[in-house]
């Protein structure tokens, strides 16, 4: 079967062959793997210091359930058009108004890369400090873990991910290790009973878990696209984005309460498994930024596609590893709160063009008659986002659900916008652009 690993180095602008699609299995599994990092284990952590273990359970779960509904149409739209979700969003915005919105997924993207860089200087400076008795300042390490991942992007990307698919596994094994340890020192009733700090965290838990993977999922036809069919799609979304994000969250309760640590390091050494844990979180955390930093520099070589792909890696790593030692990370829950919000209506526009609206055909032959800006589609983009940012920040909500609220109310303000600025191609099945 072929690997799915061998795919990600295929262009961006090409459809993907039928001959190249894997089961859903495959591709949640990869989207499981992407889950699994220090970020995530730490917003699970801190979900549980606030809200205990019922009410974590539940906030996980409800980000959860809504992060796998909206990651199954969007899978779906890749699986059908066999397209990147770069090369869907300048269908649907116009080829130059595409740049605006990857312009705003490649900030994410590289907000995440110094997020994690952030987390990784923390991580090492507790483990240095435990095994050596000495650590370098987290600014340093961080510099210099960022700049050790730039270069195995560069050079080894490859062999990285693939080593990184072999990791999930142990990572898996060696978190619910660290689990069971919890439960030996803690009973499992008296962590029921440990109170949370703050109930009122209920809805900012859901709200950043969301913000966690919300890019992920409006970037989920680059992977569903290898998906062989609807059934495949809705595999992938519920395995990664629902079980995938979960596990990743929830494995991070246990230890954390049991310790009263957030720190994944700072908990695992409490629990005695200092070294092991230090190797597998590097692990881990270095191949996830490898990611990170690679999908940033895809998302830039759309906007800027006469510089070479290395050079706006370079570009990208070193502003990442700025955005890390300034501290990006400090406010991490302020940012996942943000994304969960100005995010889900970019995917408000595509899948309505594509569910409501049945603009299903998508021709790269005639991709370049496609218009400059399609105004319709960029004024509700817009339009959506300012408004779920106003509401968000009001604290007026629909659904509870900030994300939620952005998707539904992008919706019918592109419908509306339609109707004042009508789309000059059409790109129903039959008929040509």
């Amino acid at each position: 079967m072929t690997d799915i690993t061998d795919l990600f180095d295929e262009s961006a602008r090409l459809k993907v062959r039928e001959d190249e699609t894997v089961s859903g299995w495959s591709v949640g599994l990869v989207i499981f793997g992407i889950c699994l990092t220090l970020p995530s284990l730490y917003t699970g952590a801190a979900a549980a210091h606030n809200l205990g273990v019922i009410g974590t359970v539940q906030a996980i779960g409800i980000a959860s359930l809504v992060l796998a509904s909206m990651s199954i149409p969007a899978a779906i739209v890749g699986a059908k058009t066999r397209l990147s979700s770069y090369l869907i969003i300048e269908f649907v915005f116009g080829r130059r108004g595409a740049d605006f919105v990857n312009a705003l997924l490649a900030l994410t993207l590289i907000g995440w890369f110094a997020v994690t860089a952030g987390f990784f200087g923390q991580t090492l400076e507790i483990a240095f400090s435990e095994i050596l008795g000495y650590s370098p300042p987290v600014w340093l390490l961080t510099l210099v873990s960022s700049a050790l991942i730039l270069m195995t992007t560069l050079f080894g990307f490859k062999a990285i991910d693939r080593l990184s698919l072999f990791a999930v596994p142990l990572l898996i094994l060696f978190l619910i290790y660290v689990a069971n340890l919890s439960l030996a020192s803690v009973s499992f009733s008296d962590l029921l009973d440990i109170p949370g700090n703050d109930p009122d965290y209920f809805s900012t838990a859901v709200s950043t878990i969301i913000g966690s993977l919300i890019v992920g999922v409006v970037l989920m036809p680059d992977l569903s696209r290898y998906a062989r069919n609807t059934k495949d799609c809705i595999t992938a979304s519920i395995l990664g984005n629902g079980l995938g994000n979960s596990f990743s969250m929830l494995i991070a309760v246990f230890p954390a309460l049991a310790t009263g640590l957030l720190d994944p390091m700072a908990y695992m050494i409490m629990l005695g498994v200092v070294f092991s844990a230090f190797i597998i979180l590097v692990f881990a955390t270095w191949t996830t930024n490898s990611v990170n930093l690679y999908s940033t520099t895809l998302a830039v070589a759309v906007i800027l596609p006469k510089l070479s792909e290395w050079k706006l890696m370079i570009f990208c790593g070193i502003f990442g590893t700025a955005m890390a030692v300034a501290g990006l990370a400090d406010y991490f829950i302020t940012f996942l709160e943000w994304l969960g919000v100005i995010v889900p209506p970019i995917a408000g526009v595509y899948l309505t063009d594509y569910f409501l609206l049945k603009r299903t055909a998508f021709d790269l032959d005639m991709l370049e008659k496609v218009e400059d800006y399609d105004k319709a589609a960029l004024v509700a983009w817009v339009t959506a986002t300012f408004v779920s940012v106003l509401a968000f920040w009001f604290e007026v909500s629909m659904t509870g659900i900030a994300s939620l609220d952005a998707l539904l109310i992008t919706i019918p303000l592109y419908l509306l916008c339609l109707k004042v600025w009508p789309t000059r191609f059409e790109r129903t099945e039959g008929h040509n652009l």
